[in-house]
């Protein structure tokens, strides 16, 4: 029997976390007879540390939260907090909500994804086991404001700090043939397949700042509308050599021949459909039918809902289902 699942041995991080928490149920049941390859799930709720990253989650109750990770921790995903924020970093630090949030994480076995160093090690002072991701954010950052910046030397040592490292996609193209031997450990190199925006955007940390000002997001609505912000931006920087930096699922084949076992999708401000469609061409074995896959998903929805069964760890999303 053809198997759901595209790739064998891979780890697949998906934007779950507080946003899309339908395809956490639908994805387990549909799977439930081969190895699920979704290790994390990541995103978070509002909150100063995580740069104004959207959710439609709405209930900042911590007990509530506690609760959604609990569930979530029993399905044997691995929670992961976006705390990615760039800005003012000093200032949040102390933040009551943020590191009641943090105590809740952490005691559900969740990893963190940072952007600062100094959110990095203030995590770290309270939680020295706390499993770290380095953001892709942070090389941005560095690469846009040093001149000198070595990201290959970058990489390698984050990786003497963190247990996984997000390469900048453009970083991964431009050292395809001779990736596996600039990383000293490709297995913990987490790869970004569907970013959407502009090869080298030069707006990047314009975009992260626009997210740290929209810190309250609390409908699809409002993140159509700063979506339409963020492509503004983009589309003002383009012109007709205009190239994206999603791979084709060619490259994403060669990138895991290398030794690459860390797959990421992004996708939290994402409709169902759209990201479906990524599901589909990066994650589903393509021998099936696009009609199958969603016939199947459909089934195990409807039966869900006749059984009265809650559908997903949700507690206050409303989205198109």
């Amino acid at each position: 029997m053809t198997k759901y699942v595209k790739y064998d041995n891979i780890e697949y991080i998906m934007p779950f976390l507080f946003c899309n928490d339908i395809f956490i149920p639908l994805l387990s049941e549909l799977l439930k007879k081969e190895k699920n390859p979704i290790k994390y799930v990541y995103g978070s709720v509002n909150c100063c540390w995580a740069g104004g990253r959207f959710s439609n989650f709405n209930i900042n109750n911590l007990n509530e939260i506690n609760n959604y990770l609990s569930n979530l921790k029993e399905s044997q995903y691995t929670p992961t907090f976006t705390f990615t924020s760039i800005y003012n970093i000093n200032e949040k630090l102390n933040d009551e909500y943020s590191n009641k949030l943090l105590d809740i994480a952490y005691s559900n076995n969740s990893s963190f994804i940072v952007a600062s160093e100094i959110l990095y090690n203030h995590i770290k002072s309270r939680y020295p086991n706390a499993k770290m991701h380095c953001s892709v954010i942070s090389a941005i950052n560095n690469k846009l404001n040093n001149k000198d910046f070595n990201e290959t030397e970058f990489y390698n040592k984050m990786l003497d700090k963190y247990e996984i490292v997000v390469l900048r996609p453009e970083y991964v193209l431009e050292n395809l043939d001779n990736l596996n031997n600039l990383i000293s450990d490709i297995s913990r190199a987490e790869i970004l397949i569907n970013q959407t925006c502009q090869y080298d955007c030069p707006n990047h940390i314009n975009h992260y700042s626009i997210q740290e000002k929209i810190d309250n997001l609390q409908s699809r609505n409002t993140a159509n509308n700063y979506n339409e912000i963020i492509d503004f931006i983009c589309i003002k920087t383009q012109n007709s050599n205009f190239k994206s930096v999603k791979y084709a699922p060619k490259l994403v084949d060669k990138l895991i021949s290398m030794g690459i076992k860390k797959i990421k999708l992004q996708g939290r401000t994402f409709t169902f459909d759209r990201l479906f469609e990524d599901l589909y061409k990066y994650f589903f074995n393509n021998e099936y039918s696009k009609e199958f896959i969603i016939n199947n998903i459909n089934t195990i929805l409807a039966n869900r809902l006749q059984n009265n069964k809650k559908i997903g760890l949700i507690l206050s999303v409303s989205t198109k289902y």
